[in-house]
C-alpha cells in the first residue's frame, strides 16, 4: 500500500480530510522551530503517547503508545504541518491539563487511563463544535466572496481545526501504519491469496490488511 492510499484509508475512517495531507503526499520536511523540536523531547513523547492511549486505548491488542504513536506524532507535526497548524496544535496540547482539571479535578499525569479517556471524549465534542463552526465561517466566506469552483482552496485553511482534531488523525493515521497494528489488531496476511467477496465474518473479527 502506497502512500497516497495509506491517506485515503484513514480519510476515510475519519469521515474527512486530513491536515497537511498535500504535504504527506509529497513527502515534505519541514525544519523543526524551537517549540516543534520540544515534541521530541522523550517526557513529551511519552505524554503524547499517553493521550493517544486514551483515544487507542491497550485491550487484547497493543494501544496507541506500544505502536509507538508518540514517537510518531512529533514528524507529522514538523513534516507536513504549516506554521499556523503546528502553533495551534502545540499551543492546543499545552492546554492539556487545564482541560484534565475542567474535567476531572487532576492534571493529566494524575488521571487513571479510564478518566483520560473522558477527557478525550470531552475534548472530541469541543473539536467537533469549533470544527462546525469553522466549516460555517468558511462556508459563508466563499458563497459571500462568489468564488469559483476550484477558488475554495485559497481559504480552506483560514484557521486550523482544531488542536484534539489534528491529534485524533494522527493518532489513528500513526497506528493504522504501524507494524503493531498491522499484525496484531488487524488480520495480516504476507502474501494474500485471491478474493473471496463471500468470505465468513462475525461482528468482533479483525479486518484483513
Amino acid at each position: 500500500m502506497n502512500r497516497r492510499e495509506a491517506l485515503q484509508r484513514v480519510a476515510m475512517i475519519l469521515g474527512g480530510s486530513i491536515v497537511g495531507a498535500n504535504l504527506f503526499l509529497e513527502g515534505c520536511t519541514r525544519p523543526a522551530t524551537k517549540s516543534v523540536a520540544a515534541l521530541f523531547e522523550k517526557d513529551m513523547i511519552d505524554r503524547i503517547g499517553d493521550l493517544a492511549d486514551a483515544i487507542l486505548p491497550p485491550t487484547s491488542t497493543p494501544g496507541a503508545k506500544e505502536a509507538g504513536v508518540g514517537s510518531f506524532i512529533p514528524v507529522m507535526v514538523r513534516d507536513c504541518y504549516n506554521e499556523k497548524e503546528q502553533k495551534a496544535f502545540i499551543d492546543g496540547f499545552n492546554t492539556l491539563d487545564k482541560k484534565c482539571m475542567e474535567v476531572k479535578g487532576k492534571k493529566f499525569a494524575d488521571l487513571t487511563l479510564e478518566e483520560r479517556t473522558d477527557v478525550a471524549e470531552a475534548l472530541d465534542k469541543e473539536a467537533a463544535e469549533y470544527n462546525k463552526q469553522k466549516a460555517e465561517k468558511e462556508k459563508d466566506y466563499i458563497e459571500k466572496n462568489k468564488l469559483k469552483q476550484n477558488e475554495p482552496y485559497k481559504v480552506l485553511e483560514l484557521e486550523p481545526k482544531h488542536w484534539f482534531s489534528m491529534f485524533k488523525e494522527t493518532t489513528i493515521l500513526g497506528y493504522f501504519n504501524s507494524e503493531l497494528a498491522l499484525t496484531k489488531a488487524l488480520n495480516y496476511v504476507k502474501i494474500p491469496g485471491k478474493y473471496d467477496g463471500d468470505y465468513p465474518y462475525k461482528p468482533g473479527d479483525k479486518r484483513f490488511v
